[in-house]
């Protein structure tokens, strides 16, 4: 039996969340986890919950900012899509999610798709350079160990990880100036591309001509529709200001962490709340089962475990930061699929369909949803 890319891809997420997942209830005392979970003050869900659901809200703000040389579109609809997407994302594989918003963006404003699914590329762009900034900033504050005895950092971290603080932090910190560079060179790259773009056409140009004609000119096609989505790049006020939500949706996954700790009791410091969202970021990126499940549990444990938490309440608190990532997205994408007169199983559809490559027949299938 042949397995296509797909089904390839799939398995191995699958075995990527097996795995995290074994690690990280391997150890678990399933006496002290449930003590732990009992003896939680869950009044701070309250807030964490309101932060969680701030960061969709602020998401869709960007992304208005992103359309707007294209057309205005209201918060409220970009809230509706958004939402969709990432509860596409929590129940089903390949990220369908970040197709699925533009195709439906396409449907409700009669936006061209390649110039919507430009935007969603530009949208990542900007979360990549916001969560670079942000781990450099945040690498740059942790407290070196040698310091320790100077500080709340380390009041707050029990002394038996001591050791482990010495090799872990000194070693990120070196990371820190090739997050830079790599930020700056992906800044420079953006801009040489808006400032150049029949220069890097002729580049791509020449890359493609190998390839078929009908393919070479989807290709060059769908290039044009992304430096139109990039010429919003052109209003320095308005890409500044994209900058500054994106940095401001890392602080808030930051502020959700350090929170949520008080409901374990947790003394975990600001700056160590902003690198656990560092950690998870980066590890919920990778290919994994839908819903992030294990990989998301296992670099919340590994990433506290840095600040000296102890393990069981690292546990805990991974599997209720989870839920919190989880149920209230997906619930709110099932409302606005309701209001958006969806029918779920046209999103399973155009998962299929965005798995197999089929972009035509996508265009047709978007077109046909009621």
């Amino acid at each position: 039996m042949k397995l296509s890319k797909k089904n390839i891809l799939f398995i191995l997420s699958i075995i990527a969340s097996i795995v995290c997942t074994w690690l990280f209830i391997r150890n678990i005392d399933w006496l002290l986890l449930k003590n732990a979970l009992r003896d939680a003050n869950y009044w701070f869900i309250i807030p964490t919950l309101i932060l969680t659901l701030l960061v969709y809200v602020i998401r869709a703000i960007r992304w208005r900012g992103l359309l707007s040389h294209i057309k205005s579109i209201s918060v409220i609809n970009l809230l509706s899509v958004t939402s969709i997407g990432f509860m596409a994302n929590n129940i089903l594989p390949a990220r369908v999610g970040e197709v699925l918003r533009p195709f439906i963006l396409t449907k409700k404003e009669n936006i061209k798709f390649s110039t919507s699914f430009a935007t969603v590329i530009v949208e990542r762009i900007f979360d990549m350079l916001g969560l670079i900034i942000f781990t450099v900033v945040v690498i740059a504050l942790l407290p070196h160990p040698s310091d320790t005895h100077h500080n709340t950092f380390a009041q707050a971290s029990a002394s038996h990880v001591s050791a482990v603080k010495e090799s872990i932090i000194p070693s990120l910190k070196k990371w820190t100036e090739i997050f830079a560079a790599v930020g700056v060179l992906t800044v420079a790259g953006i801009f040489f591309v808006v400032m150049k773009p029949d220069f890097f056409k002729k580049i791509l140009s020449n890359l493609c001509s190998f390839l078929p004609h009908k393919l070479r000119d989807k290709v060059l096609g769908l290039y044009e529709s992304f430096i139109y989505g990039l010429k919003i790049l052109e209003d320095k006020k308005q890409t500044v200001w994209i900058l500054v939500l994106s940095l401001f949706i890392w602080f808030l996954g930051g502020a959700e962490i350090y929170l949520l700790g008080f409901s374990f009791h947790m003394h975990l410091p600001f700056v160590g709340a902003c690198l656990v969202a560092v950690c998870l970021a980066l590890a919920v990126a990778l290919p994994q089962a839908p819903g992030y499940i294990g990989v998301f549990h296992i670099a919340v444990l590994k990433s506290l475990h840095i600040f000296g938490i102890e393990t069981t309440a690292a546990q805990s608190y991974a599997i209720v930061l989870w839920a919190i990532s989880i149920f209230p997205s997906t619930i709110m994408g099932f409302l606005f699929l309701w209001r958006e007169g969806i029918a779920f199983r046209e999103v399973v559809k155009l998962e299929e369909e965005i798995a197999e490559g089929k972009l035509e027949e996508l265009e047709g299938v978007t077109r046909d949803i009621k």
